[in-house]
């Protein structure tokens, strides 16, 4: 009886399986842009809170501060316009005569006053407006062309019809007497013959509003 012994043998406490795991690590660019963000949030946060704790505050105090400086400053000019209109009712150009020839500097002189005076006596300013609405219809006429009804087809047709329309409702299917009319029974005679009587009745409400008037008029309502 023979055996079939290897030549060269391993023994089975030489081989260790959890040594053959391989080590997971981290790409060090990962690990980069995580610690990269975490540090940038934290700026962030400290950020933040010195701007709302810190920045905010002293920028409404400053906006303040400059809100009542503006307004101090409208209140004096107001005051200070007050004063002036009511002491000074014309203020000349101001004008150099060098060497005769007459300068003024654009700056300071003011508007010419017969340009003040030029609608003096019109009070409404009706001269100005209408010069200004002759312009507009100048300006009008010469860009906007006016259509003709007649250009259009079977216009003629139409307007024919419209008025032979009008025509009959006013002459045929329409009677403006017998509008506010109707028909009511009355007493011809002392025979009790009964008759048709047509009254109007706007004629009617005419003559109660006129009584109802004159009896408030007259103190009797």
């Amino acid at each position: 009886m023979s055996f079939n012994i290897p030549i060269v043998t391993i023994p089975e406490s030489s081989y260790n399986p959890s040594s053959y795991n391989t080590i997971k690590t981290k790409s060090q660019l990962i690990i980069y842009l995580t610690k990269l963000t975490h540090g940038s949030s934290i700026f962030l946060i400290l950020f933040y809170l010195i701007g709302y704790f810190a920045i905010k505050p002293l920028l409404e105090i400053t906006i303040t501060r400059r809100l009542e400086l503006l307004e101090t400053t409208r209140l004096n000019l107001r005051d200070c316009y007050i004063k002036l209109i009511s002491k000074v009712n014309y203020i000349p150009i101001i004008k150099i005569n060098k060497n005769g020839k007459i300068i003024s500097d654009e700056i300071i002189q003011t508007d010419d006053n017969n340009k003040n005076n030029k609608y003096k006596d019109d009070e409404n300013n009706n001269d100005e407006i209408y010069l200004k609405l002759k312009r507009l219809s100048n300006l009008l006429s010469t860009n906007i062309r006016s259509y003709d009804a007649g250009e259009f087809l079977n216009f003629k047709s139409i307007k024919y019809s419209i008025k032979d329309f009008q025509n009959k409702s006013d002459l045929i299917y329409f009677n403006e007497d017998e509008l506010f009319t109707v028909e009511s029974n009355s007493k011809i005679d002392d025979k009790n013959i009964q008759g048709i009587k047509k009254k109007n009745i706007s004629i009617e409400t005419k003559n109660e509003i006129r009584s109802i008037k004159g009896l408030f008029m007259s103190g009797q309502a």
